[in-house]
């Protein structure tokens, strides 16, 4: 099977590093014959082109997109389907952006479009996720889908340092961006739950439907209120099934420590399916970094060499209703006269928990308060 490989960097080059120099019976049927990167300057192989045309030669069977970002991807994996190549893609965004483009015109072409190390990085949801479905309904996931938040929170848990100063500590491992916006605001997780709720449910749900709330203010006072309570706050996100409408949602979670999610340390993923027959079932791994998510790039490689059939279903009518999701919410502002009709119980002049709240109220409410440094989270505790 001869493959183009879209980008080189860190998950590309693993990519390339497992299946140019591990040879199993699979990896050694698998040939990279063109890689693009941007240009000149980065060109360490003869294999390596600068323009996609010279990418999409006649021969290649499969082209695997790991360049990250929207707009070029987009145009170029498209291209790709247009020329009957089948696709693998670690690129969450342009998947859950374009899903329904995406996976209609792989079935104009009769190709197929694969990612699984777009949600987990090397955790295989995707794939347990159809064995799943074969004989079983899904009707909930949850988990935490984003090793750069876990590992901020998880030492200032452990260690009591301060946001600023984990987040720095995250980027010099290369565990966050040098915008890290994306994983503190809850977008990266959003993402995976769009892609996670698509897969279960064989729908195409629209982005600004799943309500999301990140972690990007959070300090010590808000740890410790976890702490005094037996509980762990972790950036969950989940996707629950209410008849013909699907609840899917990104928000901090205060969990109680007997709870499996509050045992995911360091940059760790996990998430948990439950289904009718099987119950629930938990898959926790190394959800990035180079050879993990290369890992499930190159799985998606070999389902499609050996037939496996991965054809996507994006016809289901099954969209998102998030009105009827309710929890309590821990809130500190130094602004909360707009609280003042949903308080519980008052912690402290700038703390409360909220009497039972749909999540679209709350949503609401925080985007009304002007004070850019509040901090909510689910409390079921």
């Amino acid at each position: 099977m001869k493959i183009a490989l879209l980008g080189h960097g860190v998950v590309g080059g693993g990519v390339s590093n497992i299946i140019d120099k591990h040879e199993t019976k699979f990896t050694k049927q698998l040939e990279i014959v063109k890689i693009l990167v941007k240009d000149a300057s980065e060109a360490t192989d003869d294999r390596m082109v600068f323009n996609i045309d010279d990418a999409l030669i006649d021969d290649i069977d499969v082209v695997v997109e790991c360049m990250g970002g929207l707009d070029i991807p987009f145009e170029y994996i498209s291209k790709a389907l247009k020329a009957k190549k089948h696709i693998v893609t670690s690129n969450k965004k342009v998947m859950a952006t374009y899903y329904d483009e995406l996976v209609s015109l792989a079935k104009e072409n009769n190709v197929s479009i694969v990612f699984e190390a777009s949600v987990g990085g090397g955790i295989p949801v995707m794939s347990n996720i159809r064995h799943t479905k074969k004989i079983d309904d899904i009707y909930d996931f949850q988990g935490i889908f984003n090793g750069t938040t876990n590992y901020i929170l998880d030492k200032m848990f452990k260690e009591g340092d301060s946001f600023e100063d984990v987040l720095k500590e995250a980027q010099q491992l290369g565990y966050a961006e040098k915008d890290p916006s994306d994983d503190i605001d809850g977008h990266d997780v959003r993402y995976k739950c769009c892609l996670s709720g698509n897969m279960i449910w064989d729908t195409s749900l629209k982005l600004n439907d799943i309500t999301t709330l990140g972690v990007r203010t959070v300090t010590q006072r808000d740890i410790y209120f976890g702490k005094r309570h037996q509980a762990t706050l972790k950036l969950i996100g989940r996707g629950i099934k209410k008849g013909d409408s699907v609840q899917v949602l990104v928000q901090p979670e205060y969990i109680n420590n007997y709870d499996t999610l509050a045992h995911v340390h360091t940059n760790l993923n996990c998430i948990e399916l439950n289904s009718e027959y099987l119950g629930s079932a938990s898959y926790i791994g190394q959800g990035a970094g180079k050879l993990a998510t290369a890992h499930a790039v190159v799985q998606d490689i070999i389902s499609l060499l050996t037939n496996e059939d991965v054809s996507l279903v994006n016809k289901s009518s099954v969209s998102i209703d998030n009105s009827e999701f309710m929890s309590n919410y821990y809130v500190r502002s130094k602004n909360l006269e707009l609280f003042q009709d949903v308080i519980y119980k008052e912690i402290d002049s700038d703390v409360i928990i909220t009497k039972p709240l749909n999540i679209l109220k709350i949503k609401e409410l925080v985007d009304k308060t002007d004070d850019s440094l509040m901090f909510v989270a689910g409390v079921s505790i």
